[in-house]
């Protein structure tokens, strides 16, 4: 069973057709720990999808917990 939850937050994105790399605020749907987006580039204009799994980020959170316990 997968969990969805919406959020708004500023994430790095980088357009293949102009090269514009900045952060943008972008609307994420969050399925376990994969979020997905959608967003124009401000540059060009083109449209992108955007796709983050958040494990890693997870797995760094409790690598940093367990050094803090030891």
């Amino acid at each position: 069973m997968q969990f969805e939850e919406t959020y708004v937050e500023d994430r790095l994105v980088t357009c293949d057709a102009c090269g514009f790399d900045d952060e943008i605020e972008l609307s994420l749907v969050a399925y376990s720990t994969v979020e997905m987006g959608e967003w124009t580039c401000p540059k060009c204009s083109s449209f992108h999808e955007y796709q983050n799994d958040t494990i890693w980020d997870r797995v760094d959170e409790y690598v940093d917990q367990m050094k803090e316990g030891w």
